[in-house]
């Protein structure tokens, strides 16, 4: 366990390192004590907070377009505090150029619930958020929109905000490192329900003109990893999923925590939403804006005058290198070969799409061909294509470097595909540039060539793993490898070794190498060290893509004085094995009882057959390799089967991880083991320690029928009225753990007027063995179902500490579900005997149950955990019913 928490926690920062720059502002909070109970009846409970950058912001006075912050599992409105402090800070800058009005972030304050594992408190936080919107319109004048924003759970509270308010009160919603697709914790029902609410507006079936942009922090988070974070592909234009380690000047995986304040990011995330302000967003612009993907440049084909500016014509090479450029336009020649391929690179120099200021020179990138009859000038157009910027590394050293980059330490790349049906001698690509930089520039037109490589994830998995030879031509600008046959999958991590020729230190662009996951992902790595390649795009229980035509490509561009020779590639074993944690922890626990449920059947069959009750210890000793080989084996077979992505382990029947169920059963095993022995220890210490501090009660039902019934009666009347049912489950675990703690039949526990021996007659030391070998099972099956009442049990405790004593607990109050387990706890507090069943049907009826649940926590547990926990009452209920000795014999 210690060496796979280990894994989990080490391996993402491995996979994707995280460079961030710490954050700095000079906050003030102004509480909103007019938004009281006269909105919201939750007034009492949380709060509403306006932030203001101190020095820029005015304390009082709202000018500005609003955004309310929602804050996620035990999350703070404290946490907005850098993303608006960047807005303030780039609003005063830019404030005569590119924004006409700033923001007014306002924030709610939950006092650090767990809305993340209980889904009433995350409904609770939407309708206080759903009023705290229209107390903030109220500030506004008719007609303004408030832009939402959540981090974690609170993005999926935004999203349920879609929902219940339309276009007309919302202008843009952005979620950080918020589960979309599934729960992290999936142990209640009612949360299903929330995420199908959600979906219709991931989807765009509702507000479809309001942008909803979903922010991952890629391979870093490991608490909501990224194919759980993103939106569902292909859906409405203005919905965006941005991976972080895409975002342009940020370039970096991100921690969930650091989504927040991370500088690079959060300064993107509040030009983001100060751009959104502005209104009249598409999805063409939340392109520009976020930057994440290359902007399309589709200029108009008229010509272009270039008249009174020196033309300088490349004769002998097609690639230009220019240091310090000077005004003026380099003409480069096309070769005759097709298709091909225009690539540019720039430092200080930005193409026109891409410039945000006058102070930066700028280029222009022109298609030239044979002047027209009435003149002697080229006759030049605008060449289409595609711009973005490129990460600025430094050769040869990590990447991200531990502060990351700066947001104006980047190179320009401008991309285009040229397919000329005629070349002529006299068809160029012109480079104009505007005036004189300290910067430079390198160009060049090259043959477009895209090799496919046959490599496939099997040749990956051996331990040599597999060598590419890359082709010769790899010192061009830029060299695009695809992979049609590797798997892309978020629990498979490749690593690569490169080898690479030429002196890269000091170029211009050393090596860089950008692997393209999926439509909405990519990563930026070093040639200098080794790097690891990983996708999201697909996972564990998710949906399958509506598209499935992506393949894994990776680019690699460089100025050309250094090319890489070959690529070295093999399966990351320790860094996938760390993937394996955080998306099965779940499922292991459901397998785990499952395991549980094997060997109390077991026990069950047997009591009823031979009138023994063998102990857990005994069971998992005599079918030790039954349960490993048999069930094992079984499981991998089934594994291989195509069943739907909720079934299983929710791989869809893939043969590459039938494996993993072998090994996951092995490990649930041994976790069922380790804790019956943890068990054995505990209670034979309360055990000891019972017997010096206090003398042993006589075994025997003691309980007269009106205590029974008084005591579970009030226990009831609780739970439906004051306490969640959690809680009550919670009482009866320990309760049975002081019970199996309970010293063993002492040789002088019967009474003196007792009509048989004082001494204890093998019969009922066998009954009393029976007794408490029954106890102890069913505190072992306590144990195991303990992930579904102990979070919950946090909740309210929580709850009552930060909301007061008097606020009502949301839900969990069913006395159908709870009343089994108080019934069981309470027959074996009392010393009531369960019975051997004579009938056939009855014992069947018994071994069928449990089979049941070991089908449902095989199946269907590590998709939905809360139906073992319905199935396992069921079961309660059944034992109830049938086995418990309610009269007196």
């Amino acid at each position: 366990m210690y060496y796979f928490s280990h894994l989990a926690n080490h391996s993402p920062l491995v996979v994707s390192p995280q460079g961030c720059e710490m954050s700095y502002m000079w906050p003030h909070y102004v509480l909103q004590s007019d938004f009281n109970a006269a909105w919201t009846p939750l007034s009492s409970r949380y709060s509403l907070w306006l932030y203001r950058e101190s020095g820029v912001d005015d304390l009082t006075v709202l000018r500005g377009t609003p955004v309310l912050f929602i804050p996620g599992n035990a999350g703070s409105s404290r946490q907005i505090r850098s993303i608006a402090s960047s807005a303030a800070r780039q609003f005063q800058k830019d404030n005569k150029t590119l924004y006409k009005k700033p923001l007014d972030f306002f924030a709610v304050e939950f006092n650090e619930d767990f809305s993340a594992i209980h889904p009433p408190t995350l409904l609770t936080q939407a309708r206080y958020s759903a009023q705290a919107i229209h107390y903030i319109i109220s500030l506004y004048p008719k007609d303004t929109k408030v832009i939402l924003m959540g981090h974690s759970m609170g993005g999926l509270v935004s999203q349920l905000l879609m929902t219940e308010l339309n276009d007309h009160y919302l202008r843009a919603v952005i979620t950080m490192s918020t589960p979309s697709h599934l729960a992290p914790v999936r142990f209640d029902r009612r949360a299903e329900f929330v995420y199908s609410d959600a979906r219709t507006a991931q989807l765009g079936d509702i507000s479809s003109s309001t942008p909803l942009i979903t922010i991952c922090g890629g391979a870093t988070d490991s608490q909501i990893t990224s194919e759980v974070c993103a939106l569902p592909e292909r859906t409405t234009p203005l919905r965006r999923t941005i991976v972080t380690t895409s975002l342009q000047d940020a370039w970096t995986g991100v921690g969930h925590r650091e989504m927040v304040w991370c500088h690079q990011v959060r300064s993107i995330v509040a030009r983001l939403a100060l751009s959104l302000s502005q209104g009249g967003s598409d999805d063409v612009s939340i392109d520009q804006i976020g930057r994440s993907r290359p902007l399309l440049i589709s200029p108009p084909r008229d010509r272009v005058n270039i008249t009174g500016n020196t033309l300088n014509y490349l004769r002998e090479t097609r690639k230009l290198e220019l240091g310090s450029p000077a005004t003026g336009i380099h003409m480069i020649p096309l070769p005759p070969q097709q298709p091909l391929h225009f690539t540019l690179f720039s430092y200080g120099l930005e193409p026109l799409a891409l410039k945000t200021n006058d102070r930066t020179p700028s280029i222009r990138i022109l298609y030239c061909s044979k002047p027209p009859p009435s003149s002697t000038e080229p006759n030049c157009i605008e060449l289409a294509g595609r711009t973005m910027h490129l990460p600025r590394q430094k050769w040869p050293g990590p990447f991200p470097a531990d502060k990351g980059v700066n947001d104006d330490d980047h190179i320009s790349v401008f991309e285009a595909d040229l397919v000329v049906p005629s070349l002529s001698s006299e068809d160029h690509i012109a480079v104009w540039i505007d005036r004189y930089s300290t910067g430079w520039v390198v160009a060049s037109v090259e043959v477009d060539n895209s090799p496919e490589l046959t490599v496939t994830t099997l040749d990956a998995i051996k331990p040599s793993g597999v060598t590419l030879t890359l082709p010769s031509r790899s010192k061009s600008l830029r060299t695009i490898i695809k992979f049609p046959n590797l798997l892309s999958h978020s629990l498979l991590v490749y690593k690569v070794d490169t080898a690479y020729s030429g002196q890269c230190l000091g170029l211009r662009l050393p090596p860089l190498v950008m692997h393209h996951s999926s439509p909405n992902e990519v990563h930026y790595h070093s040639a200098a060290e080794t790097f690891y390649l990983h996708s999201h795009r697909t996972g564990p229980f998710l949906r399958q893509r509506e598209s499935n035509d992506h393949v894994t490509t990776l680019t690699i561009y460089s100025s050309g004085e250094c090319g890489i020779e070959n690529l070295h590639l093999r399966i990351a074993w320790r860094e996938t094995l760390g993937r394996l944690g955080v998306r099965y922890w779940m499922g292991l626990a459901m397998w785990s009882i499952s395991v549980v449920a094997i060997i109390q059947g077991m026990a069950w069959h047997q009591y009823d057959t031979r009138g023994a009750f063998p102990s857990a210890r005994v069971i998992v000793h005599d079918l030790f390799w039954w349960l490993i080989t048999t069930i094992g084996l079984s499981l991998v077979i089934l594994s291989m089967f195509p069943t739907p992505k909720e079934l299983f382990l929710g791989n869809s029947g893939n043969p590459l991880f039938a494996p993993l169920a072998f090994f996951m059963w092995l490990f649930a095993c041994g976790l069922v083991i380790s804790s019956i022995y943890i068990l054995l220890i505990i209670t034979y210490c309360f055990s000891a320690i019972q017997k010096k501090i206090a003398r042993s009660s006589p075994s025997g039902e003691q309980r007269t029928s009106k205590r029974w019934i008084l005591s579970i009666a009030i226990i009831v009347l609780l739970v439906a009225v004051v306490v969640p049912f959690q809680v009550a489950f919670m009482i009866v675990f320990m309760i049975q753990l002081s019970v199996c703690g309970t010293p063993g039949m002492s040789l002088n526990t019967t009474k003196l007027d007792s009509p048989i021996s004082s001494s204890p007659t093998p019969d009922g030391l066998r009954k009393e063995h029976i007794k408490r070998t029954q106890n102890f099972h069913f505190l072992l099956l306590l144990t195991w179902l303990l992930p579904f009442a102990g979070p919950i049990l946090v909740v309210w405790i929580r709850t009552l500490q930060t909301a007061g004593y008097t606020v009502p607990f949301d839900g969990d109050h069913n006395v159908i579900v709870i009343l089994p387990w108080i019934l069981l706890g309470e027959a074996t507090a009392s010393g009531r005997t369960f019975r051997r069943e004579a009938s056939s049907w009855r014992s069947n009826m018994t071994i069928l149950l449990f089979s049941l649940v070991v089908l449902i926590s095989l199946l269907l547990g590590p998709r939905y955990p809360f139906l073992v926990f319905e199935a396992t009452t069921v079961l309660a209920a059944w034992l109830v019913v049938t086995r418990v000795e309610w009269k007196r014999s």
